[in-house]
């Protein structure tokens, strides 16, 4: 079997990395240089958590190399998740299914709509890893990882790909729920992310702070708002412990929105607290704290990346928002 994973960050190459330790499976990384060109020359090292290894997946910076793939992961930040369908539109062409595995909202309806097909599978991660330098990935943080699909024609593939994770030493599951499973993880992101990048602080430190514990429980509660009316069912009955549980059980963690801002790249924001905005602005529903904390991530942007994208002013925007609303 072959796995192309598009967009081998620190995510991406994790799940590569581990997924081309299994018998079986012919592993493609898709990045950028020198990440990808190091990986040629030297193997990919994984430190950290789950042990020291190198491994030898193939890799390039161009996936019209690549001839044919039998799934594809897509690992990018939300913001380039169009550009990477349109470079993979070939696999997808010959038989390839997607599996998007992501931050934010409505990313694999945007990849659907984008490819016409229904062969797109969804998961989200809690595992948590950095790059440290060119082909050398860390893992910071050790979480489940769900997968599931809107459409039954890929339960077969979901289970293959819980195998193939379970094998490579994922702790992994199916979902029926994905909807569920997506929001739950926005909600803990729209939570936590946002303070961690504007005061610089692990999750731990946060949490040890009663006033940014009173800052999360806001965001936490806006957020609910949004994910009542639009009838989601959350895989926990208590959101704000959830959060505030995984911010404890995640205490050493420089979340994802601050590691990129310390490397002055853009956050996905938009993606996160931005959608959900979005989404209450159409359904007449004010969530103050939440522009709040939106707006000064934004600013902070604007100071450190090098081409800020505007607020609010992210890759289809109005067609995101329709489909989660409408969906």
């Amino acid at each position: 079997m072959r796995i192309v994973i598009m967009g081998a960050g620190a995510i991406g190459s994790l799940y590569g990395g581990l997924l081309s330790f299994v018998d079986g499976v012919d592993v493609i990384l898709v990045g950028r240089a020198p990440h990808i060109s190091q990986i040629k020359a030297m193997g990919l090292k994984i430190s950290g958590v789950m042990g020291n290894h190198v491994a030898f997946p193939k890799a390039t910076d161009d996936p019209l190399e690549i001839p044919n793939a039998d799934i594809v992961f897509i690992t990018t930040k939300s913001y380039d998740t169009l550009e990477a369908t349109r470079q993979i539109r070939h696999l997808v062409e010959g038989g390839a299914h997607v599996l998007v595995l992501q931050n934010g909202l409505g990313t694999e309806k945007l990849v659907e709509n984008e490819l016409g097909v229904t062969r797109i599978l969804r998961a989200t991660t809690c595992m948590g890893a950095k790059l440290v330098e060119p082909g050398h990935v860390d893992v910071t943080g050790v979480g489940i990882t769900e997968v599931g699909s809107h459409y039954d024609d890929n339960l077969e593939t979901v289970e293959t790909i819980v195998d193939l994770l379970e094998a490579a030493g994922f702790n992994v599951r199916s979902s029926d729920n994905m909807d569920g499973v997506v929001w739950t993880k926005t909600l803990v992101n729209c939570g936590i992310n946002p303070v961690g990048a504007l005061t610089g602080l692990t999750n731990g430190e946060i949490y040890r702070n009663k006033s940014l514990r009173g800052l999360i429980i806001n965001l936490v509660n806006e957020t609910m708002l949004v994910v009542r009316a639009l009838g989601i069912r959350l895989t926990t009955d208590d959101p704000i412990r959830y959060t505030l549980g995984t911010a404890k059980a995640t205490a050493n963690n420089l979340n994802s929105m601050l590691q990129d801002i310390l490397a002055r790249k853009r956050t996905e924001i938009d993606y996160l607290t931005g959608a959900v905005i979005k989404i209450a602005r159409r359904l007449g529903i004010s969530l103050p704290v939440s522009e709040t904390i939106y707006t000064l991530v934004k600013a902070l942007e604007f100071r450190l990346v090098s081409d800020p994208v505007p607020s609010m002013e992210f890759v289809s925007t109005e067609e995101l928002v329709r489909i989660l609303v409408e969906s």
